[in-house]
């Protein structure tokens, strides 16, 4: 544990890490503060509002770069400020925090409809929703305390992200562009390519994105020509590919430093160069050259680091993928709607009980509802039934707790400092986050109730129990009555999905090519966001162990289309003059998903665009994946099967 703890307060390379140590100590200084003045002026509920909100602040509003992370912030600190502070004052006014709550947890579960980046941001404001208006936590006090401790909590997360990111603001950007050359799969150079647009777009990182796609293009290309080769030729080229993944490596770590004045030898190696002077055939295949010509894309922009911020795109995208986004979503065919409408109703059924119930150990309650369903965020089931042993077996060990051990109350302050200090682990664990805020309540409520504390402990556990019931009962049936949930049809969802994103690649194709059909594009989008969310869902209705589909194969073809979903869309509101550098690449993908037995990668002409570059080099990486995947499910020859052209070359004049 003591080791654990060093190591993240260290860098990668072992040396004291002074920002984190800062932070650290900071957060110890002010919750030995905090409790000290809130235990001697009776305080205790002002300052455990600001450490709640001081931990959502930073759940919500960081993990990026620190000026992406203070963009966030702008929006999200005042509306959690807000919430944090009315919820309390709406105690005795049950039907509005009924409605307010109803209102947030449907709004935020639908929040990722307009971007998957604001997952986490919805995630945080409904958990922090539901323990303003719902634990008791600060009812008894006025409406000017609330403000000023939500307040002064905003403005501790606000200084303690300053001072983790102020001495490397871009610290998060480089290590997520440098995570491109080091995990492979579908899914990975989107994110970076979003936290790098997130961060302003600086040029050098964007060339950097351009050279890792290509050569992540270049790779699997490799690789697919490798699974058709004989067993010396594809043993060959798996040699090619591990030499290129350890010159990648080292690139990868002179992209995550915050200098560089030189390469190290080992990150200038020409990766084939090994393989051919070992012996064998001399010739190499079309994709090495793709190969090289990504990894000299990385060392020129390494060494060289340009900062200005690359071409924008073109206006207006931002707010029409939102629009198709909202469009395609709102309906009982998107998993994400279901989901955020199952949540909504049995946090309804849970509000009217803890109405009904009129009791402050009902306060867990529906916390323990939304660690059963909201972690959930497709169709299954699976997993239901854990969380829901776990939350009631974990109240009541901490129930028994309460009873047995004196100073229990300081558990309070620790678990908010271990909050603070873990919120990386919140941020990507959601169930860790609702866990804390239970152990934080079930604690509060216990000492300000006036009754023996086996009854508390007995209390907390049943109401507990009840809102995971709930939680599984309105999972359950509406896991049978919406549509959709019942009988998946993988074979037929994956090729609804490929006639789509079929239909959204070729209609930007034809706009790089001159053709006007920004109208036909908006409603391909809408199609394939809403046939790759279906397919996204999938994999968790595959659960019954009779069924003859793989699930991790389906999810595999999921991620990899909507990952090539997410390039099409993005490509293309990128300008007029740029699109033309993507037609080698659509024209390849379209070709790989019509059937073509030997891809290629195609030439991707250098045009000061990294960010169109990037784009048309994760086109054919993600289209790989997507193929590989494909062939598994639906066996060796599924392309006739699935191959069927929705858009009429002939209206769109695409040759």
């Amino acid at each position: 544990m003591k080791d654990r703890l060093l190591a993240g307060l260290n860098t990668e390379a072992g040396a004291p890490d002074l920002r984190r140590r800062q932070y650290a100590m900071a957060v110890l200084v002010t919750a030995v503060a905090a409790t000290a003045v809130g235990w001697l002026l009776d305080l205790r509920t002002p300052a455990l509002i600001g450490g709640l909100t001081a931990v959502f602040a930073l759940v919500a509003a960081g993990g990026r770069s620190l000026r992406s992370d203070l963009h966030r912030f702008a929006w999200f600190g005042p509306a959690l400020v807000l919430v944090m502070a009315i919820g309390p004052l709406l105690d005795a006014m049950p039907v509005l925090a009924g409605l307010l709550v109803a209102v947030v947890v449907f709004g935020s579960g639908m929040l990722p409809a307009i971007g998957e980046q604001y997952r986490v941001s919805g995630q945080t404001f409904a958990a922090a929703t539901l323990v303003a208006t719902t634990t008791g936590i600060g009812s008894g006090e006025p409406a000017w305390m609330l403000f000023l401790s939500t307040g002064a909590g905003a403005a501790f997360a606000l200084v303690l992200r300053v001072l983790i990111g102020i001495g490397d603001p871009t610290r998060a950007t480089r290590h997520a562009v440098a995570r491109t050359l080091l995990e492979p799969g579908p899914g990975v150079l989107e994110i970076a390519a979003s936290a790098w647009r997130a961060d302003g777009s600086s040029t050098w990182l964007g060339q950097v994105l351009a050279g890792a796609a290509r050569f992540r293009a270049a790779r699997e290309t490799l690789l697919a020509q490798a699974q058709r080769a004989d067993r010396i030729e594809a043993e060959r080229l798996h040699r090619i590919v591990v030499e290129a993944d350890l010159v990648a490596a080292e690139l990868a770590r002179a992209v995550r430093s915050r200098a560089c004045t030189g390469l190290p030898a080992m990150a200038r190696v020409d990766p084939a160069q090994a393989v051919v002077a070992a012996g064998g055939r001399q010739d190499l295949p079309e994709a090495v050259r793709g190969m090289n010509e990504g990894l000299d894309r990385i060392r020129g922009a390494v060494v060289q680091r340009t900062e200005f911020a690359a071409s924008p795109p073109a206006p207006g995208g931002r707010r029409q993928r939102a629009i198709g986004g909202i469009k395609a979503h709102l309906s009982l065919r998107s998993s994400l709607f279901r989901h955020a409408l199952r949540c909504t109703l049995a946090v309804a059924v849970g509000m009217v009980i803890v109405l009904l119930l009129d009791d402050p150990s009902a306060s867990t309650l529906l916390l323990a509802l939304y660690v059963v369903l909201a972690p959930a965020a497709r169709d299954s089931m699976n997993g239901a039934l854990e969380r829901t042993g776990g939350a009631v077996l974990g109240v009541v060990v901490l129930a028994a707790l309460i009873t047995l051990l004196p100073g229990v109350y300081l558990l309070v302050p620790v678990v908010v400092v271990g909050m603070l200090l873990g919120v990386e682990r919140l941020r990507t664990d959601y169930q860790v986050l609702l866990s804390s805020l239970i152990v934080v309540t079930v604690v509060d409520q216990a000492m300000r109730l006036d009754r023996p504390l086996a009854n508390i402990a007995i209390s907390f556990a049943s109401n507990t129990a009840v809102g995971a019931a709930i939680a599984l009962g309105v999972g359950y049936i509406s896991f049978i009555v919406l549509p959709s949930s019942m009988v998946p049809d993988v074979r037929g969802a994956i090729r609804s999905t490929v006639w789509s994103v079929s239909e959204l690649l070729r209609s930007v194709r034809a706009a790089g090519q001159g053709h006007q059909v920004r109208a036909a594009m908006q409603s391909a989008h809408v199609l394939a966001l809403r046939r790759t969310q279906d397919l996204l869902g999938m994999p968790a209705l595959l659960d019954e162990p009779d069924s003859d589909e793989d699930p991790q194969t389906t999810r595999a073809a999921a991620i990899a289309l909507d990952a090539l979903r997410q390039d099409v869309a993005t490509l293309a509101f990128r300008p007029e003059d740029e699109l033309a550098v993507a037609v080698p690449a659509l024209k390849a993908v379209d070709q790989l998903l019509s059937g073509r037995s030997n891809p290629k990668i195609p030439d991707i002409q250098s045009a000061g665009a990294p960010e169109t570059e990037l784009l048309a080099s994760s086109l054919v990486e993600n289209a790989l994946h997507a193929r590989a995947a494909i062939d598994q499910t639906l066996g060796n020859e599924p392309w006739k099967s699935y191959t069927i052209n929705f858009v009429r070359t002939e209206r769109l004049r695409i040759r």
